[in-house]
């Protein structure tokens, strides 16, 4: 009996002492990735919902755990769950017990996570030496007091773990990095370009790329990457950088992958390196002066430049936002009130500075990545894209198009239904539509995704509300007054969304969605109806259309039971434009080219049922 006694004791105490090291690891610093599209939930468990996936190798600080599950941080700075059986502790590089971290310039911004994206916590300056904690790429995690932590970008600081770089001197603590020629008493801090990619080498991202099958910007986006993810370049031309992605060779472009201010000396207020000179950038990205007016009731202000992050709060339309910088589509603002966020810049009109009200006939931009061609027509080469918010000054009108002068002084054409023309009539394509009252319903929304795509993990509430809103421009441009049951990312209620029909009597309700099936080889468009009359007259009409625009399968139109199509009194279809789990649907409808077909086709049925109607509407 007391042998048996010595045995397990034996092995109770090799069992803590197994257990206890695993468990610390976990509680502090940082786990990685290891297989790919790791599910993200928003508990610690397999039945909480999954927010978001993750790649191979993505680096994650811990923030607490529980039993087998992991809270970490996320790239876009929210938190979520992951299991620990998915990753492994992350294994930093040996670092000396005393690898200190020193600013080389005043006032060096220290981030909440490793990139420029992030909020910025705090700041330090030259002379005090700060602990190591971990790096990911670029960025570097010191320790500042107590448990707070933060990063600074590892080009602006001087690592006691790293030899000592030319132009400076090693242990002096306060000497700033020189560049060639350049004088250590000349009054201002200079500090060394940030690292560029080369092959074979890690890259860690500062904001959020698509990502391309080949290095053009035109062709359909197979994917989007997450700030402080770490890819490894392959190759680099013309702008463009080369990496691996999910089993294939694909492309990112490196414009985005500058700073707002990307220059060798002295950076001005509100950068990675606040060296309080006052020399300012001689062309900052976005003047603060820029005027941002809201177009659609209820825009959502959020934490971060995607759809994604944290609400802050919601805007009325014609609200007046001071601009304070731009990053892809994203405009960073601040209100009336002073709250700051980042609002999508389609659904907001910019004036300033960089954006002047031309004195004659204009026009403005109401889309994102609108397309200006070489003629007055969709068969026309491609010159560039334009945004929404941009101003141009009209030289003249041909048929449904504008032609116009562009910044640097040449002209295009612009369909004259994708923008709003001012000192010019606007473009009515035809008055099939005029007194017509339509509800457009984008399905899902918010934390609603909707179906995942299964090759390139495209979200369904995204690629509706796409069409949705290249629908509402073609109604529009016929006369019709359009409804959108929502116009950015928020989840609303089935019922809430049949409410938007009902109590503004509209003429009819279409609700886009895209579909999935488990056979991946299922393809083709279907428009759903749940009344016999004139809701299966509009489906089946639409349908045709649909399909003869865009080339999918013709999947006939048929009876669904869906909450929107049986409770609605309006006459209603549900158009399931084509399939996210089928591989070449999805690359597909991801195509702005294909949503605006598919957008057309719907259109064109709308307009087809409403001619068909008597007086009394059959």
């Amino acid at each position: 009996m007391l042998l048996r006694q010595k045995i397990l004791g034996s092995l109770l105490a090799i069992a803590c002492a197994i257990s206890l090291p695993v468990s610390t690891a976990w509680a502090a610093g940082s786990v990685q990735v290891s297989v790919d599209k790791l599910n993200v939930r928003s508990g610690p468990s397999l039945q909480d919902a999954v927010v978001t996936t993750l790649p191979n190798k993505t680096v994650l600080p811990v923030i607490s755990t529980k039993n087998d599950w992991i809270q970490v941080k996320l790239p876009n700075g929210q938190s979520g769950w992951v299991a620990n059986w998915l990753v492994s502790q992350n294994q930093q590089p040996a670092q000396a017990p005393a690898s200190t971290a020193e600013s080389t310039t005043t006032n060096l911004n220290v981030r909440s996570g490793p990139g420029q994206t992030y909020p910025v916590v705090t700041t330090i300056n030259p002379g005090t030496k700060y602990p190591i904690v971990q790096k990911n790429g670029d960025w570097i995690m010191i320790q500042l007091n107590g448990t707070s932590k933060g990063w600074v970008a590892a080009w602006l600081v001087k690592d006691s773990s790293s030899p000592a770089s030319p132009g400076s001197t090693p242990g002096s603590g306060t000497t700033a990095p020189q560049q060639p020629g350049g004088s250590g008493n000349s009054g201002s801090v200079v500090t060394p370009p940030k690292p560029t990619a080369v092959q074979g080498a890690s890259l860690t991202l500062e904001f959020a790329p698509y990502v391309y099958p080949t290095p053009d910007a035109s062709a359909p986006a197979i994917g989007q990457l997450h700030a402080g993810e770490t890819i490894t370049v392959l190759s680099q031309q013309n702008g463009w950088i080369q990496f691996p992605y999910d089993g294939v060779n694909a492309w990112i472009s490196t414009d985005s992958n500058k700073p707002a201010q990307d220059t060798t000396t002295s950076p001005g207020p509100n950068t990675d390196a606040n060296s309080g000179s006052a020399s300012q950038p001689s062309q900052p990205a976005t003047p603060a002066e820029q005027t941002a007016t809201v177009q659609t009731d209820g825009l959502n202000l959020r934490s971060q430049s995607n759809t994604s992050s944290a609400i802050l709060a919601t805007l009325p339309v014609g609200s007046k936002l001071k601009v304070l910088e731009k990053q892809g589509e994203w405009y960073r603002v601040q209100t009336s009130a002073g709250q700051t966020g980042w609002v999508a810049g389609w659904l907001v009109s910019v004036s300033g500075p960089n954006v002047p009200t031309p004195s004659g006939p204009y026009v403005t931009v109401i889309n994102p990545n609108t397309n200006v061609r070489s003629g007055p027509g969709a068969e026309h080469g491609l010159i560039r894209q334009v945004q929404a918010g941009e101003k141009y000054s009209v030289v003249s009108k041909e048929g449904d198009w504008f032609k116009v002068t562009l910044s640097d002084g040449s002209t295009g054409y612009i369909a004259g239904w994708l923008v709003s023309a001012s000192g010019v009539p606007a473009v009515i394509r035809s008055q099939d539509l005029a007194g017509k009252l339509i509800v457009v319903d984008a399905g899902h929304g918010g934390n609603d995704n909707g179906a995942t795509g299964k090759s390139f993990s495209t979200l369904e509430k995204t690629v509706n509300l796409q069409v949705a809103l290249l629908l509402k421009n073609k109604l529009e441009a016929s006369g019709a007054k359009v409804i959108m049951t929502r116009a950015d990312d928020r989840k609303l209620t089935l019922q809430q969304r049949v409410d938007v029909a009902i109590m503004n009597k509209a003429d009819i309700f279409v609700s886009i969605h895209h579909n999935t099936h488990p056979n991946t080889a299922t393809n083709g468009s279907i428009v759903f109806f749940y009344y016999q009359g004139n809701s299966s007259k509009l489906a089946s009409l639409v349908q045709n259309e649909l399909v003869k625009a865009t080339s999918y399968k013709d999947l006939q139109s048929r009876f669904g039971d869906y909450f929107v199509l049986r409770e609605n009194s309006v006459p209603s279809i549900l158009a399931e434009i084509g399939f996210l789990s089928n591989y070449n649907e999805e690359l597909r409808v991801r195509s702005e080219k294909q949503q605006d077909l598919a957008a057309d086709g719907l259109y064109k049925g709308i307009v087809q049922y409403f001619n068909t109607l008597n007086p009394q509407g059959g």
